[in-house]
């Protein structure tokens, strides 16, 4: 996998986890006002991250298998632990009235707190990436320099 491979990957995985938080929080903004708008803004949100996340999780493997290191695995471990939690937070969103005693009205702010999990998800995801790439790169250059 070539350098710039990976890093495409990282920043593609950062832009698309920023905009899918934002999506979120205009999804949370419109939920009550626009519905239309709000079922497309949730769905793109919940769309992108399904994307980012794993893209940088592939940008990470790859990095690791390239310079044969273990990378950070404690991010990877909170990363796994901020998806799950994240996902099964989302998809409680259509039955929330099995939470909230019959009422399916969604509380404000639940969709921007299910973002930032997601969010937060793909940082430590993306800051494992960029910590290996960088640490490969350091490597690579000491490498050089005790030749």
């Amino acid at each position: 996998m070539t350098n710039r491979f990976v890093k495409l990957k990282i920043v593609f995985s950062l832009v698309l986890a920023i905009v899918g938080y934002f999506l979120g929080i205009v999804a949370d903004a419109t939920h009550d006002v626009k519905p239309d708008f709000f079922y497309v803004a949730c769905v793109g949100k919940i769309f992108l991250f399904l994307i980012a996340v794993p893209l940088a999780y592939s940008a990470g493997k790859d990095i690791r298998k390239e310079s044969n290191t273990d990378g950070v695995p404690g991010l990877r471990f909170m990363r796994w632990i901020m998806y799950g939690v994240a996902l099964i937070h989302f998809s409680l969103f259509f039955n929330w009235s099995l939470i909230a005693a019959g009422n399916s009205r969604l509380p404000d702010g639940q969709i921007t707190i299910d973002a930032a999990m997601f969010f937060i998800a793909s940082m430590f995801m993306i800051a494992e990436a960029w910590n290996s790439y960088k640490s490969k790169d350091y490597t690579s250059q000491l490498a050089r320099t005790s030749i």
